[in-house]
């Protein structure tokens, strides 16, 4: 199976680097509607099967930028969700934070939000899940940076450091892969 990753557009809490999680609905600001349209233009001679989008604004909103004009639901899937940082939600962005928040061996649960390890098996269980039911198809996925990094790792294994903050993905960066 191919898919075909996209990390949603540019929101203003990504510009201002405040903690966005899977608890809070931000929509693309001006830049992000821009990078859209990019990443549209950039996938437009692409052929993909189907689209399958996290639920959240900003990734629908992107969702619906890249596939305007063509014939094509999305399918939205809640475990393309992105990780629940709970009291982390809105919080400015640290290196410190980061650093812990995606440190494999701490497996840091954040208060109210999700474990590394909760959120590495979600998306895990989506990724099982995508390649028994279209094993013969091409896919695009909309969904978020942390949701990245775990596809990263699932691709090219576990950073050394042991920390998935090495796995990095800018707005509307495209992944292309065989899974």
């Amino acid at each position: 199976m191919k898919i075909y990753y996209v990390r949603h557009g540019q929101t203003d809490w990504n510009l201002a680097r405040k903690m966005q999680g899977g608890q809070t609905e931000r929509n693309l600001n001006e830049t992000g509607i821009k990078q859209a349209e990019e990443t549209k233009n950039k996938l437009q001679n692409i052929k993909y099967d189907m689209v399958i989008c996290s639920p959240m604004n900003r990734a629908k909103q992107t969702a619906e930028i890249i596939i305007n004009g063509k014939d094509m639901p999305i399918i939205f899937d809640e475990r393309l969700r992105e990780r629940k940082l709970g009291e982390l939600e809105g919080n400015p962005i640290t290196e410190a934070c980061e650093k812990q928040i995606w440190d494999y061996p701490l497996d840091y649960k954040i208060n109210g939000g999700e474990s590394l390890s909760e959120f590495e098996e979600r998306i895990l269980d989506f990724l099982r899940d995508i390649k028994k039911k279209y094993n013969d198809k091409t896919i695009l996925i909309i969904a978020h940076g942390g949701i990245a990094k775990v596809i990263k790792a699932y691709l090219y294994g576990k950073p050394e450091s042991g920390n998935l903050d090495d796995y990095g993905m800018d707005n509307c960066e495209i992944i292309e892969a065989e899974i």
